[in-house]
């Protein structure tokens, strides 16, 4: 009897599992999963119908500023059809029209001035991806993409070209970390910077009938 009683406790002991506290339970560690902010910024261009927003832009070489400016720009999707107003004490001075084939200068009281080509004028610009909205897919996808900075409230993303031989420079771009709108932008090239910060911008809203006046 007691052997039959000893190999059914043995038999408990083994087979029976063993009973854990609550407090000795370790949950595993959950690593957060990095955000793709480049397949963010592509869904947010590929959404994009309008956009108005005020902008300023400062150009620095060696730390040294070397110009300033400030201006609102119109953009639709439609056309495309781009303006730029440069404003001056809260007055335009000159305006560019474009459907990023030509551009037309207009003057103070919207007369044209000028007619130069699209790819011409881009070329003289030091901040090229500022006017480039509803292109930022083609953009992202010429460059190698990395992430440098990330926040509850934005996030900074680096572009460096993939053709380095004929494109030394580094282009930085910080998105809003909800939606990925590009609310910052700014290139490096030797020693010259140029930064454009983006304000008061509203994405997707009607505009005014007579915005792209002047356009042909």
């Amino acid at each position: 009897m007691k052997r039959f009683i000893n190999k059914l406790l043995v038999g408990c002991i083994i087979c029976c599992p063993v009973l854990v506290t609550g407090a000795e339970v370790s949950e595993p560690v959950k690593t957060p999963v990095q955000k793709d902010y480049a397949a963010c910024l592509m869904e947010w261009d590929s959404k994009l119908n309008t956009l108005q927003t005020d902008f300023t832009q400062e150009t620095l070489y060696d730390n040294i500023p070397i110009s300033h400016s400030k201006g609102r720009i119109a953009y639709s999707q439609q056309g495309p059809k781009l303006r730029l107003d440069n404003l001056e004490e809260g007055q335009i001075t000159q305006t560019a029209l474009t459907n990023k084939k030509q551009i037309y200068i207009l003057d103070e009281k919207g007369k044209e001035i000028d007619k130069i080509a699209w790819k011409d004028w881009l070329v003289g610009q030091p901040n090229q991806a500022l006017f480039d909205f509803g292109n930022y897919t083609a953009l992202l996808q010429k460059h190698q993409v990395s992430v440098t900075k990330t926040n509850a409230s934005d996030a900074v993303l680096r572009l460096e070209p993939k053709d380095k031989e004929k494109n030394l420079y580094v282009l930085h771009i910080t998105v809003t970390a909800d939606t990925c709108f590009p609310m910052k932008i700014s290139i490096e090239s030797d020693l010259m910077v140029t930064v454009a910060t983006l304000d008061n911008t509203q994405l997707n809203q009607p505009m005014e009938a007579d915005t792209f006046k002047g356009l042909k």
